[in-house]
């Protein structure tokens, strides 16, 4: 299994409730793929370096997570129906898999 990372960008004039689902939805498919989470790194609103979709602010979430070759494209597939995302990237991470082996190992003495 690989160590990937994806970050994307949801309409900022959601409210609380709802980013909170859409991240939700992101978690559950990639644990629904057989994958495991491994941080998630919500960012909060911040300014975007050009207007996407007429917005000029947007809500970053990166989550950490390790699975099969078969989730980064099944997240973009539903990055793209989903109207509220406005960008998104899936990677992957392999020295940062390495990091978490090593934090793993450290917090496990």
């Amino acid at each position: 299994m690989r160590v990937y990372e994806t970050i994307f960008i949801l309409d900022p004039t959601l409210d609380e409730h709802t980013l909170e689902k859409e991240i939700k939805k992101v978690e559950d498919l990639i644990a629904n793929q057989k994958g495991k989470i491994i941080r998630t790194e919500k960012w909060g609103t911040r300014r975007l370096s050009y207007p996407i979709k007429k917005k000029m602010q947007g809500f970053y979430t990166l989550i950490y997570f390790e699975g099969d070759g078969n989730i980064p494209a099944e997240l973009e597939r539903t990055y793209k129906l989903n109207e509220s995302c406005l960008r998104y990237l899936v990677v992957v991470s392999e020295e940062k898999a390495e990091r978490f082996k090593e934090e793993e190992k450290t917090e496990s003495l």
